[in-house]
């Protein structure tokens, strides 16, 4: 099968997926004396849908990189009163806040066609939640092409959150499936105050969106990598290398330009530096991330990068026939 037919055909069964989604959210809802009929109905189509699609998502097993995110939000509710007197934590049922969590969370299925995993483990942050899935359709409504395979809230060793890079089972498109921390995701204050001051030391662009909000955002970028099959990985330092020499260039003629370059270089975050040394996949991510959160104020070095980071994933778009 050609580019653009694949291209195509994931598209297909994207949209298949989402319908089938909202078949089955519609029959929940339904009045009593129908529910039952309802999901029976849905059920028989999800069943026809799966015996029809060609093309089932292969799931990958943990394997690499990505950062960060916030909400100071506490884990009961409190109620605006203009009574003096203490207010009391509105009580809940047992199960309450999972539930809502989960139906926050199949809210991708239903508009996105994203597989959600986790999202009703006891103790997750709802602001969290909201974060992550408020991100998620910002950045699927800007870049629509990107495949997201899957969000989920399971362990991630060291960081906030991670991408990993996944295709479409038996067929050569690549995809991105995501994972957010258990440990920041039941634990928004830890999850402020890490990144607040990762921010403060530089390792991360300063985050004026909330930290989950800000971590999906890095991981986006990284999907949008794997989209351009990560040609901009091996092209990141040569591409700012030669904006540099064309921009600046002449300012330092005779001069030492590998250490110029490089202080210009170092407006790029910490984090897109590893022992001193240039780290092109996060780097990548973090100006992506950068230009999204701080727009025109990113720095220089992130808006080139960024733009890279688009010629390379809407070169592969288009040989797929989505633009």
């Amino acid at each position: 099968m050609h580019g653009k037919a694949l291209g195509k055909a994931w598209v297909e069964v994207r949209d298949r997926l989402i319908l089938l989604a909202k078949r089955v959210a519609e029959m929940r809802a339904a009045p009593p004396n129908r529910a039952g009929e309802g999901l029976r109905a849905a059920d028989s189509a999800i069943r026809a849908g799966d015996r029809s699609n060609a093309m089932r998502v292969a799931a990958v097993s943990p394997g690499e990189q990505g950062p960060h995110p916030h909400l100071d939000s506490p884990g009961a509710d409190f109620s605006q009163s203009s009574d003096p007197k203490p207010q009391l934590p509105v009580r809940r049922r047992p199960g309450e806040l999972e539930r809502l969590n989960e139906q926050i969370g199949k809210g991708l299925t239903e508009r996105h066609g994203i597989e959600v995993y986790g999202f009703g483990i006891p103790g997750v942050d709802t602001d969290t939640v909201r974060e992550i899935v408020t991100a998620l359709d910002d950045m699927l409504a800007k870049y629509p092409h990107t495949r997201i395979l899957s969000m989920e809230i399971s362990n991630v060793d060291g960081d906030i959150a991670r991408a990993f890079e996944d295709r479409l089972h038996n067929v050569d498109l690549k995809a991105t499936r995501i994972a957010f921390s258990t440990r920041y995701a039941t634990d928004p204050t830890l999850l402020s105050k890490n990144v607040s001051e990762a921010v403060q030391k530089g390792h991360f662009f300063p985050r004026p969106k909330g930290p989950a909000y800000s971590a999906i955002v890095h991981e986006f970028g990284h999907a949008l990598t794997y989209a351009g099959r990560s040609a901009a990985v091996d092209r990141a330092d040569s591409h700012l290398f030669d904006h540099y020499l064309r921009t600046y260039g002449h300012e330092n003629p005779g001069g030492d330009v590998g250490e110029s370059y490089r202080t210009w270089r170092g407006q790029l975050s910490g984090y897109s530096f590893w022992k001193g040394d240039f780290h092109p996949t996060e780097a990548l991510a973090e100006a992506f991330t950068d230009v999204e959160l701080n727009g025109d104020r990113a720095s220089e070095p992130a808006q080139v990068l960024y733009q890279l980071l688009m010629d390379t994933a809407e070169s592969e778009w288009r040989k797929e026939g989505l633009i």
